[in-house]
């Protein structure tokens, strides 16, 4: 107002001179004058930002601010409400705002700028206020495991080597740019497919290694099919279980939920033969008892076959890792007090007692004599004991899974059968319909009475190799037969045997070193040459644990 009340005051002195040319040089003057007064006085830049033609700003964008004429970047002071780090560009009459860490995705944003002045600082910009807002959250939305939801907190989700894991996504993405990934590391495209929408994409596996954390997810550049740059790209860490071989006979179905394994020790001294119940087992481990007589555990994953099984006979310390490392329950006739005192965990403090059911102390009924067999070998237990057993005992399944029935895999070169000369086993190959190894005791047909007294067909002969020492008691009295350590925890050489091919591979279980107790969470799994897993086929699996230099 003071400034329109001189310039009229000028004006109207002027109109009083005399000389018309001076009147008009000097209103001349006051016009160019005026002209070049600042614009403080009264605001004359405006600003604005435009809307981008998806509706929002991408969270990886620069925000622009347009103004009506050329700035100096230099005078721009800013404020970002929610508080966001960024850089300013000024290029000519816009100002770049560039999130230094990426926008908020699904955020609305105001900004504030004050007395923003034009490049040649003869025109400002007051008090001014913005606002804009971000692209929704767009990405993963989570993974499936099998089919079934899993959560991506670290510690929380389990595979097994052969899982299906698949990444579901917000909206339809951009192929090209959301490949998967294996630990960082982009995937073949032959190792996975995407569904017809673009929503979700499948990752095949190629038998992953137990006992190791794999993190999937996808690749860092990843946009939707809209041209959104995917927020949400949690990986998902999953710890990959151990993977034990069944037999058809367990009926272990497809999403099986492991149940506490059931170890039987079974008698092999001569008048024990012929056995009951080890055809129909998922597993048999073989070892030296003592003066060269073997013994067996049988593993039973799921079901037990009906009837009778036997005989059975002591515990020996190879069972305390078994028991452990297969979060299973023991089955045996008695123990030394060297073994039993491992077994009840008293030998010395700190020891844990395992979960052991020995009939010389059972008060359960869970075993009876036979008249079929001289004592000592008479000791038999069935399947109905067996399966009460493990509801008495309360243990849950272990941390591994086990494989449903799957074609052979054919893996391994040709190879003539096996024999075990430390246990006096020798195998041949029947190459019929089962594929599978028959073997031979001592020359003599290795039977099983519950199986019409036909020789056993064995369809994976594992020889594995592990250190062993003597326990530093006896296990016979009478005898003296020092008791044999074998040191279970860790990994070896072993030999695989399976339909006519054998693989020399390396067992696993657990860590060098481990002591039985320490080890609760990784029963064995073998890799092939190339460090694979190495799938065992479907069937009997009979496992000979050997020493390493061992002669009886």
């Amino acid at each position: 107002m003071v400034l329109e009340m001189s310039f009229s005051i000028l004006i109207q002195s002027l109109t009083d001179l005399n000389s018309q040319s001076l009147q008009r040089a000097l209103l001349m003057a006051v016009i160019v004058a005026a002209a070049a007064l600042p614009a403080c006085w009264g605001q004359s830049i405006t600003a604005s930002i435009p809307k981008p033609k998806v509706g929002y700003v991408r969270v990886n964008e620069p925000v622009v601010v347009a103004f009506s004429q050329k700035i100096d970047a230099r005078s721009v002071k800013m404020v970002l409400e929610p508080a966001t780090e960024f850089t300013l560009t000024a290029r000519g009459d816009k100002l770049m705002v560039t999130p230094v860490g990426g926008w908020r995705a699904g955020q609305n944003y105001s900004v504030a700028l004050k007395n923003v002045k034009s490049s040649d600082h003869s025109l400002s910009l007051g008090n001014w206020k913005g606002k804009f807002s971000t692209q929704p959250r767009v990405g993963i939305a989570g993974y499936l495991v099998d089919g079934n939801p899993v959560t991506t907190e670290p510690g929380t989700s389990t595979i097994t080597p052969f899982s299906k894991v698949t990444i579901t996504f917000t909206t339809p993405m951009k192929e090209a740019t959301a490949s998967p990934t294996v630990n960082g590391s982009p995937l073949d495209a032959a190792r996975f497919s995407w569904a017809a929408d673009q929503k979700s994409v499948a990752i095949s596996s190629p038998g992953y290694v137990p006992y190791q954390t794999i993190k999937f997810g996808i690749a860092a550049q990843a946009v939707t099919a809209k041209g959104d740059v995917a927020t949400d790209v949690q990986e998902l860490p999953a710890a990959v279980t151990g993977l034990e071989p069944s037999n058809s006979t367990s009926q272990i179905p497809a999403g099986f939920k492991t149940l506490a394994t059931m170890l039987v020790v079974e008698d092999n001294a001569g008048l024990a033969r012929p056995q009951l119940g080890l055809q129909a087992s998922d597993m048999v481990f073989e070892y030296i008892s003592e003066y060269n007589i073997s013994r067996f555990t049988l593993v039973y994953f799921n079901n037990p076959p009906p009837g009778q099984i036997g005989p059975i006979r002591s515990c020996r310390m190879i069972n305390a890792y078994l028991i452990e490392a297969f979060q299973g329950v023991l089955m045996c006739s008695g123990a030394s007090d060297g073994t039993l005192g491992y077994l009840w965990g008293t030998t010395k403090p700190g020891l844990p007692g395992l979960r052991v059911s020995i009939n010389d102390y059972d008060k359960g009924d869970h075993y009876f004599r036979a008249n079929f067999k001289p004592a000592p070998h008479n000791v038999i237990t069935d399947a109905g004991r067996i399966l009460r057993l493990r509801q008495e005992s309360g243990t849950p399944g272990g941390p591994f899974s086990i494989d449903v029935g799957h074609p052979d895999s054919g893996a391994g070169t040709p190879a003539d059968p096996p024999a075990v000369p430390l246990q006096g086993v020798s195998y041949g190959y029947d190459g019929g319909a089962c594929q599978c190894y028959r073997p031979s005791d001592h020359g003599a047909a290795r039977v099983d009475l519950l199986n019409n007294g036909a020789q056993l067909a064995v369809k994976n002969v594992v020889v594995m190799h592990v250190p062993f020492r003597n326990a530093g008691w006896v296990e016979d009295v009478n005898g003296g037969a020092d008791s044999i350590w074998y040191d279970m925890n860790g990994s070896g050489p072993a030999e695989v045997w399976s339909a006519g091919r054998v693989v020399h591979a390396t067992w696993h279980q657990g860590a060098a070193g481990q002591n039985y107790f320490e080890n609760t969470t990784q029963p064995v799994v073998f890799t092939d040459e190339s460090g694979n897993l190495l799938r065992l086929n479907t069937g009997l699996t009979w496992v000979h644990v050997v020493g390493n230099g061992q002669a009886s």
